[in-house]
């Protein structure tokens, strides 16, 4: 008997190459991709919005959703991200700056896990990766529209719930425009 199953061209298939196959195929189609995108006009200049945006260190201070960001806003650095979904258990992450610039900051992450679990770092591609860009766009003398959008993609799409994600970044949306809008702290 011939574990190996051969073809009458005599190419032969290792034993659980359809299981994989199978099984790659499956992971493609679970890897799925969605976004989240949120907005919020600001009577504020884009300046006085940008200042508010670009000082994470201020953000337990007014920020509900992310609450807690270590790292430099420069390209490539990393940054340590503390996330508080509406509703969810705070959520940690790491990400890389991609691009900061007068009006746009972007980062992408990966990695997410539960703050309760520890301070583990699921390092396994294709599970769940975000691109996170906050873009100022100035619509005219002291008012602001502020997009705040993420694109996740990975195979754990399918299966998660991004509605506690979507209102977390309309609270900080809100947040951001009561902010800007107010006096100076």
């Amino acid at each position: 008997m011939n574990p190996t199953p051969c073809t009458s061209e005599g190419t032969c298939r290792p034993p659980g190459a359809a299981l994989r196959r199978c099984l790659l195929a499956l992971a493609s189609f679970l890897a799925g991709c969605t976004s989240v995108q949120t907005g919020i006009e600001i009577n504020a200049p884009a300046k006085a919005v940008r200042a508010v945006l670009f000082n994470i260190d201020d953000y337990p201070n007014w920020n509900p959703y992310l609450v807690k960001v270590d790292g430099t806003l420069a390209p490539g650095s990393q940054l340590y991200l503390t996330v508080k979904p509406v509703g969810g258990a705070e959520i940690t992450a790491n990400a890389t700056v991609t691009s900061v610039t007068e009006n746009q900051l972007s980062w992408n992450g990966t990695g997410l896990s539960q703050l309760g679990s520890g301070p583990i770092t699921l390092a396994v591609p294709g599970i769940l990766s975000a691109r996170h860009d906050f873009i100022i766009e100035e619509l005219g003398p002291g008012k602001t529209f502020f997009h705040n959008d993420t694109n996740f993609s990975g195979s754990v799409i399918p299966f998660y719930d991004l509605k506690p994600i979507e209102a977390g970044m309309e609270a900080m949306n809100q947040a951001l425009k009561k902010r800007a809008e107010g006096p100076v702290p």
